[in-house]
């Protein structure tokens, strides 16, 4: 796995071939608590072929400069812990993206979460220049909502019935992040 950057206790790493293994035991081992805000996934999802072919793709976009696909592992270990990506990286007119996350089971609400899309935050408006990051949440993940809101994420609107899960149409949180109201970091 390629190194991008660190933070005080976090590797970050890209996702590529060499994540599938440690990228399918996350999966798995997390595949309940995150079965009711996600994609209803078959079993054939969670083999080690899939989740290659998934790394094989997400590589092929972050080449193209059109994601930033990373995961996150202590210092200590080589476990995956976190999972936080840009998608739909555009310049041109808009500098934006979009923000997506999420922390295993275990080591939620001990601020590896928190650490992790922080220095993706960062990275995005310092590195990439973004100008815009946009969260879609779902309106029942009040935790995920209380946290894009903790980092400076404003609501912007509803998404009605915007995703299929588990046979409920689910109605979705709009939140964005500018880069010059970003409250962690006023020199981003």
């Amino acid at each position: 796995m390629l190194r991008l950057f660190e933070t005080e206790h976090l590797n970050a790493f890209v996702v590529d071939e060499g994540a599938a293994k440690q990228l399918l035991a996350y999966e798995i081992a997390n595949r309940e608590c995150f079965s009711q805000f996600s994609p209803q996934r078959t079993d054939s999802y969670y083999t080690l072929a899939n989740i290659q072919y998934h790394c094989n793709k997400q590589m092929v976009l972050y080449t193209q400069k059109r994601k930033l696909p990373l995961v996150f592992s202590r210092k200590e270990g080589s476990a995956i812990v976190a999972q936080v990506y840009l998608s739909e990286i555009l310049y041109g007119a808009s500098y934006s993206a979009k923000l997506g996350y999420s922390t295993a089971e275990k080591w939620q609400r001990q601020g590896i979460g928190t650490e992790a899309v922080v220095s993706v935050l960062e990275y995005a408006f310092k590195k990439l220049k973004l100008h815009r990051l946009e969260a879609t949440i779902m309106t029942k993940n009040y935790a995920s909502l209380a946290f894009a809101t903790s980092l400076g994420f404003v609501q912007e609107g509803i998404s009605r019935e915007y995703l299929l899960l588990n046979g409920k149409w689910e109605d979705y949180c709009q939140l964005a992040l500018l880069n010059d109201q970003h409250p962690l970091d006023r020199k981003a």
